[in-house]
């Protein structure tokens, strides 16, 4: 797998986290409750991330992140 789709992994599972976040606390407020389903997507987005963590333990989150191509 290329360090470019790994790099777009990890901006899609942060984008996922803040959105079940975002719909989680948007349900509470609104006075409805989470069923189990949404529990059960937010450890599959968790699983996804500390999978992709585990596969770039070498690497530093800001060398991930940057956007210096190094080679």
């Amino acid at each position: 797998m290329g360090d470019n789709l790994k790099k777009w992994m990890l901006y899609v599972d942060i984008i996922l986290l803040s959105a079940w976040f975002g719909y989680g606390g948007k349900t509470i407020y609104n006075g409805g409750t989470l069923s189990i389903g949404y529990i059960a997507i937010g450890l599959l987005i968790t699983a996804g991330i500390i999978t992709f963590f585990y596969i770039k333990k070498e690497e530093s989150l800001l060398s991930i992140m940057s956007l210096d191509e190094e080679e």
